[in-house]
Order: structure tokens, then C-alpha cells, then sequence
């Protein structure tokens, strides 16, 4: 069996391919990969797979964008660090899924019902599984307890202006020019931030609505945002968001 996988964490990744291949030393991995656009190119270049794992939420937008460009008719088993999604709703679907962290229990579970029940498994509605994973968020979260040295403080999600992750670690400015390191990675605030205030622009950076004073075209289809407080580099909301951003900035 040839099986793709989609998720951006190198050593996720990595494990998931350890656990399939321990599962059967005969199943292929044709391919890892990581980004929406490394996805989407490889789905129109190559034969389909017969499974796919499925990370939700890449670093560069939500998977269902890979499914917006290229028809896939092969089988999903979605994988996700978040248990508030509507679950239920994928089994409905007869798609698999994972909650992170798993194990191979976990990995002999899906792979299992594949085997046994495969000719049950239906090619995936995105569009509505991406309407219930969208509405299936966690109760926003309203502050963050944040340690420097030996002394704790709250941080309410009120005050961040930005977050911004730079080789793996979460920096949260806010709107009186401080900055605080956060423990969460990018994937899992952006499922904890209020959604109506916040918005993941690209894969590095999360703005609080209030801090965007002027929001400029770019080139390439992009935008290019001017926040507050300023800074140095340049925030642009990639390709991919564009069109999810605006609509956020007009629904709210």
C-alpha cells in the first residue's frame, strides 16, 4: 500500500512513518511532506496514494486548502493535536482520524479499519469537514501565565498585539512595546486565541486585529500589513491567506 504523509513537524513526521512501517514493513511511504504548496504540487504531479495522514493545521494555513486546489479522490485519516474537534462528525464520514500524541495502538486502530473496511471509506467532503473543524474551536483563551526567571505573571490575550515564532519559539509583543516568550507553539495558539480577534497571516505570525493600522497590496497576490506597535521587518499575509483574511477582516 502506498501511503502519503502531510505534517510540518520534521520529527512527527517521522515517527508516523516509524509507526506504519512497524504496523507493515510492506506499506510505502511515497512521500513527506510539509507545506500547503509542496503538497498541492506534488498531488498534480504524482500518481495518488491509496491513504493519506493528514495533518489539519500546517504552518502555512489549514490542509483543506490543498483540497480547494487539486481533486484528490483517495481516503484521509486526519491527525490533530486538538480533541474539541467534531470528531464524531469524521467517523460519520467514515474518515479516520488521530489525536496527538499517538502511538502505535493508536496507529493499529485506523489502520485496522483501512484494511477491513476500506471499500466503506468515502472520499472526504472538505468543504463541510472544514466548516465543522472551523466552528469546533476551544473556548477562547484569556490569558497566559508567563514566567521570566523565578517571577510569574499574567498576560491577558487582550493586551498581545502580535505573536511571532522565530525558530520554533513563540514571542508574544503587545501593545505597550513589551515582549514575553509563550511555551505554545503557532499551531496550537492559533486554536486557543479568540478567533474573532485574531488571525494566523502566515506561518510565523499571529495579529490581533487591533494592532493592523494600514493593510497595503503586495506583490505576488499578497498583502502587506503595517502594525502597531511597528516593526522593523516587513508582515505580509501570504498567498494562500489572502482571501480567508479578508473575509475575517470584514466579518468582524
Amino acid at each position: 500500500m502506498r501511503i502519503l504523509i502531510i505534517e510540518d513537524e520534521i520529527h512527527t513526521a517521522n515517527r508516523l512513518k516509524q509507526l506504519i512501517l512497524e504496523y507493515n514493513r510492506d506499506y510505502e511511504i511515497v512521500a513527506t511532506l510539509s507545506s500547503i504548496d509542496a503538497s498541492v504540487e506534488w498531488l498534480k504531479e504524482n500518481d495518488l496514494p491509496d491513504l493519506i495522514f493528514q495533518d489539519i493545521q500546517l504552518k502555512d494555513g489549514s490542509c483543506f486548502e490543498i483540497y480547494k486546489a487539486v481533486d484528490v479522490k483517495a481516503p484521509v485519516i486526519f491527525t490533530t493535536a486538538y480533541s474539541e474537534y467534531a470528531l464524531k462528525s469524521f467517523e460519520v464520514n467514515s474518515i479516520g482520524y488521530l489525536i496527538k500524541p499517538y502511538d502505535f495502538a493508536d496507529i493499529k486502530r485506523v489502520l485496522d479499519k483501512f484494511r477491513d473496511f476500506s471499500s466503506l471509506f468515502q472520499i472526504p467532503q472538505y468543504e463541510n469537514l472544514k466548516e465543522i473543524v472551523s466552528a469546533k474551536k476551544t473556548i477562547p483563551k484569556k490569558r497566559f501565565l508567563i514566567r521570566t526567571g523565578d517571577i510569574y505573571k499574567a498576560l491577558d490575550s487582550s493586551q498581545i498585539a502580535y505573536i511571532i515564532s522565530d525558530w520554533g519559539l513563540s514571542t508574544a509583543y503587545t501593545f505597550e512595546g513589551e515582549k514575553y516568550a509563550l511555551d505554545q507553539s503557532l499551531n496550537q495558539l492559533v486554536d486557543q486565541l479568540d478567533i474573532s480577534e485574531f488571525f494566523r497571516i502566515n506561518r510565523n505570525c499571529i495579529v490581533n486585529s487591533r494592532s493592523i493600522q494600514k493593510i497595503s497590496k503586495w506583490f505576488n497576490s499578497r498583502l502587506k500589513l503595517q502594525l502597531i506597535p511597528k516593526r522593523a521587518e516587513e508582515v505580509i499575509v501570504s498567498r494562500e491567506r489572502v482571501k480567508e483574511f479578508k473575509s475575517w477582516m470584514g466579518a468582524y
